[in-house]
């Protein structure tokens, strides 16, 4: 899937087919059943403009459209951490790490 988005420093091809993945929700079985839709997770990298996260959600059932929508880092961050999972790439903007380390374990706390 593609979508154009514009930024501060120009116009951005989102493609699901050329963008890294960062995470990709389960698939299988059929319309209706368990994993009939869900939420993947892009990362777009382009000399000259900035890293662009997006979230791409999907469904096999009939008639629901697909989605691609731009996302903030922290949003991205806490997309991961919902999943167990964590975006190393800017270590110094580690916010959920400090929280946790206060006692906070589950994103939607802060």
């Amino acid at each position: 899937m593609k979508k154009r988005i514009q930024s501060e420093k120009g116009e951005i091809l989102l493609d699901t087919d050329r963008d890294a993945w960062l995470y990709l929700a389960p698939r299988g079985g059929d319309a209706g059943g368990a994993f009939a839709r869900g939420k993947d997770l892009f990362l777009h990298e382009e000399e000259g403009l900035p890293e662009t996260y997006y979230i791409y959600s999907w469904s096999m059932e009939p008639g629901e459209d697909e989605q691609l929508q731009a996302i903030s880092l922290v949003s991205a961050e806490q997309f991961l951490e919902l999943r167990g999972l964590m975006l190393n790439a800017y270590p110094e903007q580690r916010g959920s790490e400090v929280l946790r380390s206060y006692g906070y374990g589950v994103a939607e706390e802060f």
